[in-house]
């Protein structure tokens, strides 16, 4: 048996999903780390003085892998921490190459830093100051969360998981 018999196959890459851009390379695209998390109502959004409601999250730093900068970003935007997350898909455009993520949190989310403002978005086309990039992740999200299939199964288990540590607070609380 030669060490070619032992090589890997080769993948194909992955197929752009509908409506997504491929840029051919992302080293010239900003990282980003962008954050879903899920609230009773709806979906957290955040914006800068003067900036357009968008998902929190944030560019990495030199070296910092991009889900630690998403843990920083959080915690330095909004105050939350990070009680566990779930990558969730790559998002590209022109601009950006974001990793996004499925994120449950605790504390009370309160504009801190950059951050001016925090809202709910219940719908994705709900709220005309969204960002396009934000639209668009959140209808991929969604798109994914009614599919079948190990990741839809992963993303459900984190929200019934973000469900039941909300109750347990609020029961925690009531004591």
């Amino acid at each position: 048996m030669s060490g070619q018999d032992l090589a890997p196959p080769l993948l194909a890459p992955r197929r752009a999903a509908p409506g997504e851009r491929r840029p051919a390379a992302t080293s010239h695209l900003a990282h980003r780390a962008t954050a879903i998390i899920e609230l009773a109502d709806g979906v957290l959004v955040t914006a800068a003085a003067g900036q357009r409601l968008g998902l929190p999250g944030g560019k990495a730093n030199r070296g910092e892998l991009r889900s630690q900068a998403l843990i920083r970003e959080l915690r330095e935007q909004i105050g939350l921490r990070v009680h566990n997350m779930l990558y969730l898909f790559d998002h590209l455009t022109p601009h950006t190459s974001h990793k996004v993520y499925l994120v449950i949190a605790q504390g009370v989310p309160r504009p801190q830093g950059e951050t001016e403002r925090i809202g709910v978005l219940a719908s994705p086309d709900g709220e005309p100051e969204t960002t396009p990039e934000t639209r668009a992740i959140l209808r991929r999200y969604a798109r994914l969360r009614g599919e079948e299939g190990p990741k839809s199964e992963a993303v459900r288990a984190m929200l019934n998981l973000a469900r039941y540590i909300a109750r347990v607070g609020v029961e925690e609380r009531a004591e």
